[in-house]
């Protein structure tokens, strides 16, 4: 027997479904060897179902004690507080503890808070809300980040040409969000006494919405890459942007760079198309006995649908590509993914902001 794969899943995170598969091979594996002992066989399941022991074990003891296995507890229909924040709201809150860093001060949660109250485009939030945050964004993502560092040093190494592209959003009645106020005018009535003013007057409404995309390097932006329509929703403009305009777009600004280039950019959903479909837990038993003989991985044809799915999970990460990673290498390029909520690494944010600003 071979040695068992890396566990890929926790227990409370199996369904009963996925529980069973594990006493049938059990059982159908007692069948076929009835002269190894219990120790033998769960190593084997372990390997077949890419579990780890200790869970083979826990499941064979609950279905022992109790004569059957249940389904995890069901998680709240709600979303969590922070998948109810969008990514802006990420980045700037990684901006605020960053802050700190470069004023060498410790970052406390407390003082994150008292921080955070000045930011317009954070909302108010507890200290446990705040600590739920920190640990979603978390800084937990550290090899993620040092492995991308590392990465774009080599590459500036050896020479090549690195450009980093993104999108942005510019509304019809862009203006400033901080600008010189006469905080001694306390009413219109003491404005039009005085003879002054209450200020400037904030537009009716911000109308409609452009959604900018581009690419460029220390040289500037490439020319003719810029990406400029109207958007057509009022909600976040990443609902704007798709894979099939994205990677249209992506297609003809490959043709513009010189060979060897790395392209740096997130890893929003239309930057991340997958290049085939993985079978999932939709997926026939016929279409997944189809997808594992493509990929020459083995299976027993008495195996349920459920232990079907369990292989996919073991071996899909090999076969997990992208479409714009495909195509750039097709074009003799490199991509290389931010790590999340990262964007501060990527100067075109910088230069929107500029852009921004000039236009307000």
């Amino acid at each position: 027997m071979s040695p068992p794969k890396k566990c890929q899943h926790k227990l409370g995170h199996l369904s009963e479904a996925e529980k069973h598969s594990v006493i049938n091979v059990m059982k159908r594996l007692k069948q076929q060897y009835e002269d190894k002992g219990t120790s033998e066989l769960v190593v084997e399941v372990a390997r077949m179902l890419g579990l780890a022991k200790s869970t083979i074990y826990r499941i064979l003891a609950e279905y022992k004690a109790k004569g059957k296995v249940g389904a995890p507890k069901k998680a709240s229909g709600r979303p969590s507080i922070t998948e109810s924040f969008d990514e802006s709201i990420k980045n700037d809150t990684r901006k605020v503890v960053h802050g700190f860093f470069f004023k060498n001060e410790l970052p406390t949660l407390d003082k994150i808070l008292c921080e955070i109250k000045q930011w317009p485009t954070i909302p108010n939030m507890s200290r446990s809300t705040l600590y739920k945050v920190m640990r979603h964004i978390n800084f937990s993502r550290v090899i993620w980040r040092r492995n991308y560092l590392r990465q774009i040093r080599t590459y500036r190494d050896e020479g090549r040409h690195i450009y980093y592209l993104d999108e942005t959003w510019l509304n019809e009645g862009h203006i400033k969000q901080t600008i010189w106020q006469d905080t001694t005018i306390r009413s219109k009535r003491q404005a039009f006494i005085e003879g002054l003013s209450t200020g400037l007057k904030n537009p009716s409404g911000k109308g409609s919405r452009l959604i900018i995309l581009h690419i460029g390097s220390d040289s500037g932006f490439v020319d003719d890459c810029l990406l400029v329509f109207e958007g057509k929703k009022s909600t976040d403009y990443h609902e704007e942007m798709n894979s099939a305009v994205f990677e249209q777009w992506f297609e003809s600004m490959l043709k513009k760079l010189p060979q060897n280039s790395v392209i740096v950019m997130d890893n929003a959903y239309y930057h991340s198309r997958r290049t085939e479909k993985i079978p999932s837990t939709g997926t026939r038993k016929k279409d997944i006995q189809e997808w594992l003989q493509s990929k020459n991985i083995g299976y027993n044809e008495d195996m349920v649908r459920t232990e079907l799915l369990n292989l996919v999970k073991i071996h899909k990460e090999k076969f997990n590509s992208y479409v714009t990673d495909e195509m750039a290498q097709n074009d003799n390029k490199i991509v290389l993914r931010l790590p999340p909520y990262h964007c501060e690494l990527n100067p075109v944010e910088l230069i929107w902001a500029q852009i921004k600003n000039e236009m307000a």
